[in-house]
């Protein structure tokens, strides 16, 4: 009776055995993989447009300097949790011109931002803006791309698109634009995205909200995510 009894202990013991001997296989294995984020490997450079003593444009109290810093920082979290590295032009309420300097400053500072986004050579180079005319009556975010390459059109409508599927309030279109220096300079495909418009009451308010903030970074996150994953790209 106990030789049966230690028959099946042993049996018991062995099967145990082997079932960990299984899950310890499969663990290893999975431990071994690498884990595959979209973005892994990506270096991308983010700008907050503006800063330190220029305060960019104005509507009421609220200046762009202070929101294109809270959603460019939204957008560094997205894209980090997507495997990105992220090189930010500014991280706080300053210019890149010198902290003495009294020439062009503003100048100064584009010529930093440029020189930043050549010394890193990045996957792509995404500058956020907010926009300020005098009619209130415009709204509606906007990405513009310098038209040099195919690679900034299709990053700018990939973007845009992702705009407007999740702000739902603009049907604005990804849009060429010869003028702007920062665009002009980045080898990496590029994009500029007006946000919105300060000008327009209604829009403002939404601005100066976090949750809008974040959810207008989380849109630019997916357009870029789209276009490095190869998508279709969007006619917009």
């Amino acid at each position: 009776m106990i030789r049966k009894w230690l028959l099946g202990f042993l049996a018991i013991i062995t099967v145990f055995s082997a079932i960990a001997a299984v899950r310890w296989v499969i663990v290893s294995r999975h431990a071994s993989m690498p884990w595959h984020l979209p973005l892994s490997g990506r270096v991308i450079v983010v700008d907050a447009g503006h800063g330190g003593a220029d305060g960019g444009a104005v509507g009421g109290q609220t200046e762009e300097k202070k929101i294109t810093l809270m959603i460019a920082d939204d957008l560094r979290h997205y894209l980090q949790e997507s495997g990105a590295l992220v090189v930010m032009t500014r991280e706080s309420d300053k210019d890149l011109a010198d902290a003495d300097f009294n020439g062009r400053r503003k100048a100064q500072d584009l010529l930093r931002r440029a020189d930043l986004v050549k010394k890193t050579h990045p996957d792509a180079f995404i500058s956020i803006h907010l926009n300020a005319i005098p009619s209130p009556q415009w709204h509606g975010a906007q990405t513009f791309y310098y038209p040099k390459s195919e690679e900034n059109q299709k990053l700018a409508r990939f973007i845009q698109d992702s705009l407007k599927i999740n702000l739902g309030n603009t049907d604005r279109y990804a849009k060429p634009i010869g003028h702007v220096y920062l665009l002009k300079k980045a080898d990496p495909p590029a994009a500029l995205v007006e946000v919105g418009f300060l000008s327009n009451p209604e829009e403002r308010a939404l601005l100066v909200e976090r949750n809008y903030q974040k959810q207008a970074a989380a849109a630019i996150s997916q357009g870029i995510m789209r276009y490095f994953t190869n998508e279709k790209v969007p006619q917009t």
